[in-house]
């Protein structure tokens, strides 16, 4: 009988926290825990237009030798899908800081306005994974093109909403038609709790 097969070690690169306001529900050191805890290779702390939650994720990851990457999810105002940004060197966290510190200074403060052209501007050294939208994958084909040059994954998270294999055999259509990599995400929003529902003793 052969051995078991080993499943690959696994990232989770589009966790929300509570930085992310009204979206992620748990705190940065929480759900680093968590990934320690379930045995991930790693974890990715990316909040929406925000870099504001990977010091507390830093502090935790460190004391407990966890993988920790730093990006952020980028969220445009022009109707281009959400794009999970991470740096790959110090210059290009340094762009990061720049395109964001743009949106910025577009809005009220706490609100971040980000269009597709600021990003082309500050991709260089970014690996950039673009979140398609659900059901309607093909509304982000013009951002695909006008990404084609750069460093794009495509992303394929399973909803469990009862579609998901039609999705991913579109997600698959899509990545072959742009010749672009998938990758798989869980998008995290809050770490695991205690069930719901106990055993009744």
């Amino acid at each position: 009988m052969p051995p078991p097969l080993t499943p690959p070690p696994y990232i989770e690169l589009a966790t929300t926290t509570n930085f992310s306001f009204l979206c992620g529900a748990s705190h940065p050191h929480e759900l680093v825990s968590e990934a320690h805890a379930l045995g991930l290779a790693g974890i990715g702390i990316a909040d929406r237009n925000s870099l504001a939650g990977v010091v507390r994720a830093h502090v935790q990851a460190r004391e407990l030798g966890t993988k920790l990457l730093i990006g952020t999810r980028l969220v445009f105002s022009d109707g281009t899908p959400d794009i999970l940004a991470y740096p790959q060197d110090r210059a290009a966290y340094g762009r990061l800081s720049r395109l964001l510190t743009v949106g910025n200074r577009r809005a009220e403060k706490g609100d971040c306005i980000l269009k597709l052209d600021d990003l082309v501007e500050h991709a260089e050294g970014l690996q950039l994974i673009l979140v398609p939208p659900r059901p309607d994958i093909t509304l982000a084909a013009p951002t695909l093109r006008r990404l084609k040059n750069h460093n794009l994954w495509l992303a394929a998270c399973m909803a469990y909403r009862g579609d998901d294999q039609r999705h991913l055999r579109r997600l698959e259509a899509m990545a072959r038609e742009h010749r672009l990599p998938m990758i798989a995400i869980g998008d995290v929003l809050y770490r695991l709790t205690e069930p719901v529902l106990r055993p009744i003793r």
